[in-house]
């Protein structure tokens, strides 16, 4: 396992130049609940796993984790730093090397601030009120900070926000002991079988083909570097979730969870952690309802069959940009839509949301969509303006918990959608007719 300890220097410069940054820096939105947003950095910690699957000298399994909370004595006018200065010095550099965005492109990301946030607030507690927990996942190679306003604004309306990040499937983390775990994903030893089963999954003639295609699908999967990332993050979330419900959580955020209602617990991610989100929710008991932002479904499990829990499934403007190699960009027909209903019946599950966020690509779903600017803005998040992009996201996320873990009221969800014509939702046409519905 890569990993490095940062030097005096580094760290000075580090906090120097996020110093400079902050006078001119990005922001994102205040969050607009009824309550202060307090935030706290952490790290949990899974004895009973490695660090890195591969070295048994790695120790066991620790997971960076950022908690957003409503908080006492917060204030509109608090603001705190997106990335802290030692966090942004080991992940950015991941980021850049991996999308191969330039240290200009993501300036506003190491200087960005977060309105109406402190750090370490005093967590709020009031005699018979309990918030849910949000389990959250970042994208593949991506980190916990990246749907922030989300978080924060999950917060000032109740809830507690547990973000995790997955070591060596995500941009570089530095973990509490200062040592910086490196992003490493490879697909050289993948079973070749793999690629060709979930390309016919993807862009198959019809039903028949894609069943074929999935038994092989399914054999290969767990032969795959995907495969092994799915079952880690999935195993890192229950953990998580275990932890919380049995009051086992790290000490550092056990005053944030003492308000927390551990009966009522929801999962969710953007891309490959939205996936996870939704393998994961039906598999706690605890767990209410699941939000997928754009993550493709890998498990094998999940395809032709319920997931049991409801959903909420939000998908780029496939039809514009496009996302997976070999996917039609026909309005009717999304890859998921193989995913998370039987077949004969998709389309028709009550509790499952599926919805299109017009003008935005993949990475619209983070805090890029707001914070990144200038000539390859929409090559990278799309063209949706990004104040529009997370309140659509935020919105509609804020409704579907409130309905799913509050017993709120349902019409939140349809004033959501009208608010915000960038919203449509999907109706997987495609599978309808596939099945002679």
């Amino acid at each position: 396992m890569k990993v490095f300890m940062p030097t005096l220097s580094t760290l000075v410069a580090c906090a120097l130049a996020a110093s400079a940054l902050a006078a001119s820096a990005a922001s994102l939105p205040a969050p607009d609940g009824p309550f202060g947003v307090g935030v706290v950095r952490s790290e949990f910690v899974d004895a009973s796993r490695r660090l890195d699957f591969e070295d048994p000298a790695s120790g066991p399994r620790r997971l960076p984790m950022l908690v957003w909370y409503p908080a006492a004595g917060a204030r509109a006018a608090d603001d705190s730093a997106y990335l802290a200065p030692d966090v942004a010095a080991a992940t950015l550099p991941g980021i850049g090397r991996t999308f191969a965005y330039t240290e200009e492109e993501l300036k506003p990301v190491a200087g960005a601030r977060v309105i109406g946030v402190r750090v370490g607030a005093r967590p709020l507690r009031r005699a018979g009120q309990a918030f849910p927990v949000v389990i959250f996942s970042h994208g593949l190679l991506l980190y916990p900070e990246q749907n922030s306003a989300l978080a924060a604004r999950l917060a000032s309306h109740g809830y507690i926000v547990i973000s995790i990040a997955h070591p060596l499937d995500a941009a570089d983390q530095r973990l509490l002991d200062g040592r910086v775990v490196a992003s490493r994903f490879s697909t050289a030893h993948d079973d070749p079988r793999f690629n060709g089963a979930f390309d016919t999954l993807v862009g198959g003639a019809g039903l028949a083909d894609r069943r074929e295609a999935l038994g092989v699908y399914a054999d290969a999967i767990g032969r795959t570097r995907l495969g092994r990332s799915l079952a880690e993050w999935r195993a890192d979330t229950l953990a998580l979730a275990q932890a919380v419900v049995a009051r086992r959580e790290p000490a550092a955020v056990r005053a944030v969870l003492a308000a927390a209602d551990r009966s009522r617990l929801a999962f969710a991610g953007m891309s490959f952690g939205g996936a996870t989100a939704a393998t994961s929710c039906r598999l706690v008991s605890q767990c209410r309802a699941a939000v997928n932002l754009d993550g493709q479904n890998f498990d094998p499990a999940l395809f032709d069959a319920p997931v049991g829990r409801p959903l909420l499934l939000m998908l780029s403007d496939w039809p514009r940009y496009g996302l997976l190699k070999g996917q039609a960009r026909d309005e009717d027909f999304s890859p998921n839509d193989l995913a998370y209903e039987p077949w004969q019946s998709t389309g028709t599950d009550p509790q499952l949301l599926r919805v299109r966020l017009a003008g935005a690509r993949h990475m619209g779903f983070t805090d890029f969509v707001a914070l990144l600017d200038g000539g390859k803005r929409d090559a990278r998040v799309g063209e949706i303006e990004g104040g529009e992009a997370l309140a659509a996201v935020n919105d509609l996320v804020l409704a579907f918990l409130d309905v799913r873990l509050r017993d709120g009221d349902g019409e939140a969800i349809e004033r959501a959608l009208q608010a915000h014509p960038a919203l449509a939702r999907h109706l997987p046409g495609r599978m309808k007719a596939w099945t002679g519905r």
